[in-house]
């Protein structure tokens, strides 16, 4: 090979290197300070749910009593929901479930109850007659919007044996267990 040939291809190698080492160095440069001017507000917030006894529903010696004595001596799973004042622009979506459900059959029928209470309104009602799944939805997702933060909610769902008039002996000791799932997601508006 002669002379001419070596430096011309020496020539194409350095400027090749010369190139991907420039052209490395621009890509880095414009990286790093892309990164550094990207200015975007991510919220990490989401509502804080805190269950006053625990999110664990554990029954075995049930008892019939009268609709309006269900406050009294109902099975009581009392939570707040706090929304902090980071979520000011944000739509907060919840749904809360029962999930885990484990119920004698004996149990699956309209004089078994449940009442969701939030700040003392009820906003959920129904009974475990027809339960088929594991999982059953208290409370319908629903949407918040809140002005005045931050806020509380408090909420109760309370479960009974309602007492029919009939002999319901064979059904007291029957047992019901469950967990009170939160869903939460917020949405920037």
């Amino acid at each position: 090979m002669n002379t001419k040939k070596k430096y011309i291809i020496l020539s194409l190698a350095i400027l090749l290197v010369g190139f991907g080492l420039i052209g490395g160095t621009f890509a880095w440069y414009s990286y790093s300070n892309a990164e550094s001017r990207v200015s975007a507000k991510v919220t990490k917030d989401k509502p804080n749910v805190i269950f006053t006894q625990t999110e664990y529903i554990n029954v075995s010696t049930i008892m019939p009593i009268k609709d309006e004595d269900r406050y009294n001596y109902g099975t009581k799973n009392s939570f707040i929901i706090t929304f902090p004042e980071s979520l000011k622009n944000y739509e907060t979506f919840i749904e809360m479930n029962l999930v885990d459900i484990k119920i004698d059959e004996e149990l699956k029928i309209n004089a078994y109850k449940y009442e969701l209470l939030e700040n003392n309104v009820i906003i959920s009602s129904g009974n475990f007659s027809g339960l088929e799944e594991n999982t059953m939805e208290i409370s319908p997702r629903r949407v918040f919007h809140f002005t005045n933060l931050p806020t509380t909610n408090n909420y109760e769902l309370i479960i009974w044996l309602s007492d029919d008039g009939t002999t319901q002996n064979d059904l007291m000791n029957k047992e019901f267990s469950a967990k009170i799932n939160i869903v939460t997601a917020t949405k920037k508006r």
